[in-house]
């Protein structure tokens, strides 16, 4: 498992080792939205938000 922080080192969210995102969806989606700079905690490299929700978007679309 993996741990996401953010710059002061405050778990944001956990997701697995293929970066299945298991605890912290809200959390992640607001540090996101308020431009907070995210963290993998065992390597120290940058998250990037779009693994994890670049496929909801997707699926959001709508057809007329």
């Amino acid at each position: 498992m993996k741990v996401i922080v953010d710059e002061t080192g405050e778990i944001i969210a956990m997701a697995t080792d293929d970066h299945t995102l298991i605890g912290g969806h809200h959390r992640l989606a607001v540090a996101g939205s308020m431009g907070k700079r995210l963290f993998w905690r065992d390597t120290g490299k940058p998250v990037k938000l779009d693994l994890f929700f670049k496929h909801h978007e997707s699926s959001n679309r709508h057809t007329a």
